[in-house]
């Protein structure tokens, strides 16, 4: 019985699948191997999830979304978390955890390809089609242009415009599609720590935790790094490659190739999706690791002849342990007010930009993945290797985070001094604070509500008009080099014309100043992380590492991640001064109060970042006598997160990776 039982341990610590287990593959069977596939993993997710993020205002403008909506379909990713969290971290926590994972990004994968449905199913759009040389031109192709006609220009007309209501709802497909991506992403997504976290922590010696912590996190980092990068090249291409347009990608009407990052035209046609295929490639790879390392196994062998008291595998018993873990409450609880406060930014960073500093949508891409990845990519670093080194007792660790947290929230009341003055748009306020277009200038032009956002500036660079038919311009002239000229305005004193194009603003000064700002928040705040994961794992029994794990992803999704997207998009809807209509229904917005926007934003996001470190307090109170390094004795089972007549028990080799959720789905990405 003995030799099938050392037969059956072997087998667990082999790399391979069914009959395929070859002696080469063998020494992949290690902590190297698998951190740096898990960490791949992790790339992948983040690379997706800050590329959805990234071209989120690009696909609300195409489609016609508001910001709510926009929250709605983020939210699916972590309401379809929340229902798989607690199932996969109690039962695929105690099976072949890595398989698990793997299976959860072949789901990842498969999100990719769903992703570009509502481009290939409804295209560019009319809209964006109309500022191209072709559409001008009236030139018919046979794939985009063949039933469309030439309209008018916007100008000041005694007719009133017709909406054309025609095949009006696609939009709503769109978004039951962008949901169905999500939802299926959130169920792939909840193994990535409910297994794969677990996974490393019973796999290595809890002295080597921090290090291998900030390696997978290096790794992670590069994710939104890239697809950040990602969405600010693939937002400089006209929606419709083929075709050439006549705005660049400096006018605010331009719509980005926001599908190119899902799917690559190649030279013979071909689409495929580079995001997916490396989700599928490297979830293949998982799928080969052992159920435990050899070391590991070596090691829990070893220790497993010192405890004399059964682990209770019990599902109630564990449940118990854990509601009943001071230090797991506390923890999960300020890490979820902590993300609530910042997921507004993670989800509508890009658009923040674009409002309050003037950037285009590529810009404010490029500077959230290279300011901000990069900063908290050094932060986790920094203090891996600190803790690594000097090994700081846990209420050093909690206290960190309460100063940390603390810096956030001034930092975020900094924010509120940052930003452009408002644009000197033309028109007046409403009782509702929304923007009235319509002047006694322009009350005979029969301007719609739902005429089409082509901004205009004045020939004296004051004043920013909607369209040329608010400015009440009669006549539409081009330049040489394109640029169109309108005259016989009526809004506009003196020469009475107008060229197309917003008036410019400069924000360069307040933009550096919110960059520098923002990279000392980003590195101070994920230099805390580290400390709370390592807290994390250390005060739950050996047994209840997965449970734990689902149960602080249950309580984040609860507290911030399905709330808080559709939270956030509303304070931003409320800011709206102008919505783009069409058949009598808002789609999405062209103009925000930029003061209000980020009043509103920042104080709210202060307020709940303010609730998290006062919880941290919590933390640092009951970590007093807990063990959390290998020379401390008992490792992770000896918090007082455990029930007073329970003897800790002695750990299996552990380490760790974070607990916190990127996403931000990001992206933004979530850090």
């Amino acid at each position: 019985m003995s030799d099938k039982t050392s037969e059956s341990t072997v087998e667990e610590t082999l790399c391979g699948i069914g009959f395929f287990k070859p002696k080469w593959l063998q020494v992949f069977a290690s902590k190297k191997a698998y951190v740096i596939v898990y960490g791949i993993l992790g790339f992948n997710q983040l690379m997706l999830s800050s590329y959805f993020n990234g071209t989120l205002t690009t696909m609300e403008k195409r489609f016609k979304f508001s910001s709510q909506m926009s929250g709605i379909i983020s939210s699916f990713w972590d309401l379809f978390s929340l229902l798989s969290f607690l199932i996969t971290s109690y039962f695929a926590g105690k099976g072949h955890r890595t398989r698990w994972l793997a299976i959860g990004f072949m789901f990842i994968g498969l999100s990719c390809f769903i992703r570009l449905l509502p481009h290939i199913i409804y295209g560019p759009g009319k809209e964006a089609l109309q500022y191209t040389v072709e559409y001008s031109n009236n030139v018919n192709s046979a794939l985009l242009l063949s039933n469309m006609t030439k309209q008018n220009d916007n100008l000041c007309d005694a007719v009133p415009a017709v909406d054309d209501c025609r095949n009006e709802h696609g939009w709503n497909m769109a978004a039951v599609l962008l949901c169905a991506t999500n939802a299926i992403l959130g169920m792939g997504f909840s193994l990535y720590w409910t297994c794969g976290a677990a996974y490393l922590d019973d796999n290595v010696r809890n002295n080597v935790m921090p290090m291998l912590l900030a390696i997978v996190h290096c790794i992670r980092m590069l994710g939104p790094l890239f697809g950040y990068m990602l969405a600010a090249y693939t937002l400089t291409k006209f929606i419709e490659p083929s075709l050439t347009p006549t705005i660049t990608n400096e006018d605010p009407r331009w719509v980005g190739a926001w599908w190119m990052g899902w799917c690559k035209i190649c030279t013979l046609k071909i689409r495929w999706t580079p995001i997916g295929i490396s989700c599928l490639a490297f979830s293949t790879t998982m799928l080969l690791f052992p159920r435990t390392l050899p070391r590991a196994a070596a090691r829990k062998k070893e220790k497993s002849e010192k405890i004399t008291k059964p682990i209770s595998t019990d599902f109630v018993t564990s449940i118990k342990r854990i509601l009943t873990n001071r230090i797991l409450l506390f923890g999960s609880a300020s890490n979820s007010f902590f993300v609530l406060g910042l997921i507004g930014y993670w989800t509508f960073m890009p658009k923040y930009m674009e409002t309050q500093f003037r950037q285009t949508a590529a810009k404010s891409n490029f500077a959230s993945g290279a300011i901000g990845i990069l900063s908290s990519g050094l932060g986790v670093i920094t203090s891996g290797m600190i803790i690594s080194k000097f090994k700081p007792p846990p209420r050093s660790l909690a206290l960190w985070n309460f100063v940390s947290q603390s810096l956030e929230v001034i930092g975020h009341l900094l924010y509120i001094s940052l930003g452009c003055t408002m644009d000197n748009l033309h028109g007046q306020w409403n009782s509702d604070r929304t923007w009235n277009l319509t002047m006694d200038c322009n009350a005979d032009c029969n301007c719609g509500q739902s005429m089409r956002y082509n901004p205009i500036c004045s020939f004296d660079r004051s004043t920013t008009f909607y369209s040329p038919c608010y400015a009440g311009c009669a006549q539409e002239s081009t330049v040489t080099g394109g640029v169109k000229t309108y005259s016989n305005c009526t809004c506009i004193g003196g020469l009475g014309t107008a060229n197309e194009g917003t008036c410019p603003i400069d924000c360069t000064r307040d933009f550096i100043i919110f960059l520098v700002v923002m990279g000392m928040m980003r590195f101070l705040s994920s230099s805390g992380r580290a400390g709370s994961t390592i807290i994390h794992f250390r005060c739950v029994r050996p047994e209840d590492k997965s449970l734990s794990l689902g149960f602080a992803e249950v309580v984040l999704a609860l507290v911030a991640f399905l709330p808080g997207p559709v939270m956030y998009g509303t304070i931003v809807d409320t800011t709206c001064l102008v919505w783009g209509r069409k058949c009598g229904t808002n789609g999405n917005c062209w103009l925000y109060d930029g003061n209000r926007l980020k009043y509103y934003l920042n104080i709210t996001s202060a307020c709940f970042l303010t609730v998290g470190t006062l919880l941290d307090i919590g933390v640092w109170y009951n970590v007093k006598d807990l063990k959390i390094y290998d020379d401390d004795g008992d490792g992770g089972g000896g918090g007082i997160g455990h029930n007073v007549d329970e003897k800790p028990l002695p750990v299996d080799t552990n380490s760790n990776t974070d607990m916190v959720k990127f996403n931000s789905s990001s992206g933004n990405v979530k850090l």
